[in-house]
């Protein structure tokens, strides 16, 4: 009875694992606005396809992505979007 409650028991409290990715989407809003979203995500691509409302969990659709980073290793492509994310998370 014991062994039979422990399994139950430790089958509730199992989570799926987060994925370890960290990306930051810019990306333009429906009204116009550029903004930096943060993603957890398995590898860029799926971060991207979040930032564009294509996956099941996913920000809000009917923005277009202009780009996604590794925010540890990489920077973005246009100067002003990097001085504007370096403000942003200040």
């Amino acid at each position: 009875m014991f062994c039979a409650l422990s399994v139950s028991t430790a089958l509730v409290f199992a989570q799926a694992k987060m994925p370890q990715g960290e990306f930051v989407c810019q990306v333009k809003d429906a009204d116009g606005e550029t903004r930096f979203v943060g993603i957890q995500a398995s590898d860029v691509n799926r971060a991207k396809a979040i930032a564009e409302g294509k996956a099941k969990w996913a920000v809000p659709a009917g923005r277009e992505v202009v780009e996604c980073i590794n925010p540890n290793t990489q920077t973005f492509r246009q100067r002003e979007a990097q001085k504007l994310y370096r403000e942003d998370v200040r």
